[in-house]
């Protein structure tokens, strides 16, 4: 049944609605309610406003907009029932962040926790001088609630107006977008041809962005010819007609989410493009065609005038070497299209080198190098961050797990008449899962005691956020989170970057994120309105141990730098195929984008594909197959059967979490907090997981095992009577040995089921790897004797201790010399390893399956220079036993043990008298 007005609802069956209600908050809150012949449509709650004053006195309820009467409720079916109810929890007007520190201390003191406060006071920022604007912009900018600029808005805006390229490094929630949108507007508003390009590196900053950019529509009564698709809007600013739209590869989308007629519109009169980097490499290769989208591409680039790329620093490493290959491409092409106006803007979180990266990541060094906008008095809110160390347990023998001192802090932020809302960062999506469902059982008891919840009121308080969920669960949870319908969110690293989600209060991390471009963007997520509380909870693992003793030294740590390599031969080479493609076949001026040295070398290493000709290169080998930036291997869906229909659970599940959780006989939890599944069988054609609810009191856990393999010896490069050296390719294999049942309210210890029906999940890589044989093995140990005499260790504990710090030092040490991240490589030690016939060894390898990066072959042609730079890291280091600055890695699968300091200088002294040659 329709919503029906008590009064004139047999004249008028459809109408607007206003619903009233004073549950978040005594002074009343509206939404309006539109009952249209296709359904209703429910808008945001506000707080009671002079334009809606005729309804403050009245009680809660839904009354017609046409005579103030109320509606026929029992005329209401259950799920309108539902849609009408107000889910919301107590709106929490003043959050006084000191008295929660305080009471945080004292929670502290209590259950004999560590914890170091470090304080950032507030900043109001330095706000712009007067800068020129045409009146309409002035106007737009007040009603988006911006009356005034801050100083480093003012100064990139400045800047990109007189055509300089601009990086933007500042904290975040400082405004970047609004600084590069302002002049980006203002240009397509005063040319209707000129473009603009939006690059992210995830999909959910593109939609996040497409969001913002239709607020700058003029009023409804002023818009003309406005379409609105699912990632395409064509409105109006300041009367002129803008068309901006999404762009999405359509792998592992839904077929009912796909946004094929919105890519159409977009190719054919959009404006503003908002993209990933990875399927702009896709997008590129239709500049050959004269057919299809090809035409509108080759618009869009001869009319570009900006290219955004957000989140800068994400791109270093392997991801950034080819992101500035596809970088360089897109500029060969608006040059042959004779368009050299382009300008690139650039926004990153605080990193050490932005201005470099930029222009190495752009091509752009020298006279049309960067501004750079860094280090300004961005304005902040007070924030405090608490470092938390948990003490012991009761029976003095460990610590107590990170989440039982969660359980407690959120008792005490979640009492007396305390309301904030708050994000908890996880490590992985099954945790993210499972405590969220956790905080619901323990917060609901305690709420209904010292909140004022009624108990018979069914309520979420946390829901889970992670990379698995479906995008409309995705957004229903921060919507739910925005509109005060739950407490907070549990998330992975998802919700790191992005999102711009202001209401938050509260952030956790449960443990150390890895890196402080983690930590800071984490930390970032809270503090944006008013005050913020941040809570970083250390595990009991050396590194976080570490600055849980030197808290100080945490926060004096320089930001990471970002390293990217332009002139990596097997990147070069097939990206300058992808160019000729899209160029006709022809390169002219390559060297303008290219380093000269690096071009000659692919060109003479592919003779029979290139012909120098007057400064052109022409090319004669086949034509390219794109490939994707990375290879991401099979995605799997998580499926329940609903009769004929599916329903997704989770998607994009690769196969590693596959064997991992998704195993057959396997249970989890889904993704509404209150149900659990049980693997029935797993489709590998049609790479689906079907599942079906149980009733059950555990979960399961995969143990997985990986093991190496070598498959073949590309290039020997030390063969000696005691060690060898090797480049060439392995295969690494994981494999599900069984798993655990864990009782979900762990009164039952696990238990552990063997699997013998599994199949493993392989995948072939480049590596490049150091093994000792019998006699380096004796070597090894006539080495260390002394060290074992003085210390009485066991020496065959001291020898995998010694190679393991050895490995973190040369791991620590590639990024510099190599000019990677470590994401881009794993690294593994052994003292007795299978894949080298029980013999010491040590393996460094690609990560990306297939290899391909030529990142091993650096190492291995610099292996000495590491050798040296990985001996520095350790001997410059005052620690007497190994700490963050010399050999202990966050990402560490051994939790960095053993490890051994002194032991490792002299195994570095020992592996220096063989040096690395090239036999090939």
């Amino acid at each position: 049944m329709p919503v029906i007005c008590s009064a004139c609802g047999g004249q008028r069956p459809y109408g607007d609605f206003i619903q009233i209600s004073y549950k978040a908050d005594p002074k009343g809150y509206y939404r309006k309610i539109h009952q249209r012949a296709n359904g209703i449509r429910v808008s945001e709650w506000r707080s009671l406003e002079p334009d809606t004053e005729s309804y403050i006195n009245k009680p809660s309820g839904v009354y017609c907009s046409h005579d103030r009467h109320s509606i026929l409720d029992d005329m209401l079916t259950p799920e309108e029932m539902e849609l009408l109810t107000d889910r919301r929890l107590p709106v929490q007007h003043v959050f006084d962040s000191e008295k929660l520190v305080q009471n945080l201390l004292e929670l502290g003191t209590r259950i004999r926790s560590d914890v170091h406060v470090h304080q950032i006071d507030a900043n109001q920022g330095a706000y712009a001088d007067q800068i020129l604007m045409p009146s309409w912009l002035q106007r737009k900018l007040h009603s988006l609630g911006i009356n005034k600029l801050y100083e480093h808005q003012g100064e990139a805006i400045q800047n990109i107006r007189e055509g300089r390229n601009v990086v933007l490094c500042t904290k975040t929630a400082s405004g970047k977008s609004l600084a590069y949108n302002v002049p980006i507007i203002e240009k397509l508003v005063a040319d209707p041809n000129a473009c603009a390009l939006y690059l992210a590196p995830f999909k959910a900053l593109v939609e996040d962005q497409y969001a913002h950019l239709k607020k700058w529509a003029d009023d409804v009564e002023e818009q003309g010819n406005q379409i609105s698709l699912n990632g395409f809007s064509r409105f109006s600013v300041n009367g002129q007609q803008l068309s901006v739209g999404v762009l999405h590869g359509q792998r592992n989308v839904p077929e009912h989410m796909r946004k094929d007629q919105a890519s159409s519109f977009v190719f054919s009169e959009g404006r503003y493009w908002l993209t990933n980097v990875h399927y702009l490499h896709l997008i590129l290769q239709g500049a050959g065609s004269p057919k299809g989208k090809g035409p509108g591409l080759l618009r869009f680039l001869q009319n570009l005038r900006f290219v955004v790329i957000d989140e800068l620093h994400q791109y270093s490493g392997l991801l950034g070497s080819k992101v500035s290959l596809v970088l360089r491409r897109l500029r060969m092409l608006c040059d042959r299209l004779g368009n050299k106006n382009v300008q690139f803007i650039a926004c990153s979180a605080t990193i050490a080198n932005p201005k470099y990266l930029a222009e190495e990541l752009t091509g752009m060094r020298g006279m049309k190098g960067f501004h750079e906008i860094s280090g300004v008095q961005a304005p902040v809110k007070k924030k405090a961050i608490l470092m938390w160390n948990p003490g012991l347990s009761d029976d003095e023998q460990k610590k107590r797990a990170v989440v039982s001192d969660l359980y407690e802090i959120l008792r005490t932020i979640y009492k007396d008449g305390r309301w904030p809302r708050s994000i908890i960062f996880t490590s992985n999506r099954q945790q993210a899962q499972l405590l969220s469902r956790e905080l619901n059982m323990i917060l609901r008891s305690h709420l209904h005691d010292h909140g004022g919840l009624s108990a018979d009121e069914p309520h979420e308080f946390f829901l889970p956020y992670h990379a698995y969920l479906t995008q409309e669960v995705k957004e229903r949870t921060i919507q739910k989170l925005e509109q005060g319908e739950i407490l907070g969110v549990v998330t992975t690293s998802a919700l790191e970057v992005g999102i711009d989600v202001k209401c938050l209060d509260v952030c956790i991390l449960l443990g150390y994120p890895g890196s402080q471009a983690s930590f800071w963007q984490q930390a970032g997520r809270v503090g944006r309105s008013r005050d913020g509380v941040v809570i970083m909870m250390l595990q009991e693992e050396p590194l976080q141990q570490y600055f849980a003793h030197n808290p100080e030294e945490f926060f004096k740590l320089p930001p990471e730098s970002a390293a990217i390599n332009t002139t990596n031969p097997k990147l070069l080479k097939e990206h300058l195929a992808y160019a000729a493609h899209e160029l006709g076949g022809t390169l002219t001026n390559a060297m303008n984008y290219v380093r000269s040295s690096a071009l000659r070398k692919v060109v003479a290493e592919a003779s029979d594909q290139w012909q120098q000709i007057e400064g052109k290169l022409l090319y004669h080998g086949e034509t390219p197959r794109y490939q994707t930036l990375f290879t991401m291997g099979a995605t799997y869906t998580v499926v329940t059967k609903n009769g004929w229909n599916e329903d997704i659970l989770f998607q994009s599940v690769d196969e590693r979490s596959l064997i991992r959780d998704y195993h057959v006989d396997a249970v989890f939890l889904g993704p509404d907090n209150r149900t659990f599944y049980k693997v029935k069988w797993v489709n590998n054609r049609q790479r689906k997981v079907v599942v079906e609810p149980v009733r059950t009191d555990y979960h399961t856990r995969g143990i997985v095992r990986d093991s190496i393999e070598i498959h073949d010896i590309t290039n020997p490069l030390i063969s000696d009577a005691a060690i060898k050296s090797n480049l060439g390719n392995i295969i690494v294999k994981r494999s599900t040995f069984g798993y655990k049942k864990i009782y979900n309210h762990g009164a039952t210890p696990p238990e552990t089921v063997q699997l013998t029906n599994t199949y493993p999940v392989s995948f072939q890589t480049e590596a490049f790897w150091l093994m000792w044989d019998h006699q380096g093995r004796d070597e090894l140990k006539g080495l260390l004797k002394d060290v074992q005499n003085c210390e009485s260790i066991d020496l065959e504990n001291l020898v995998e201790g010694s190679l393991h710090a050895v490995e973190h030092a040369i791991a620590s040490a590639i990024p510099a010399v190599v000019r990677c991240s470590m994401a881009d490589f794993q690294h593994t030690s052994f003292y007795s390893g299978s894949a080298l016939f029980g013999m010491p060894g040590m393996f460094f390898y690609d990560s990306q399956a297939g290899g391909g990066s030529g990142i091993l072959e650096v190492v291995a042609e610099k292996f000495g220079v590491l050798l040296e730079k990985a001996q520095l890291i350790i001997s410059s280091c005052g620690c007497s036993d190994g700490c963050p600055s010399c050999i202990q890695l966050f990402h560490c699968e051994k939790q960095n043990e053993p490890l051994h300091k002194a032991g490792a200088l002299l195994v570095l002294n020992h592996l220096q008298k063989y040096p690395v040659c090239n036999h090939s």
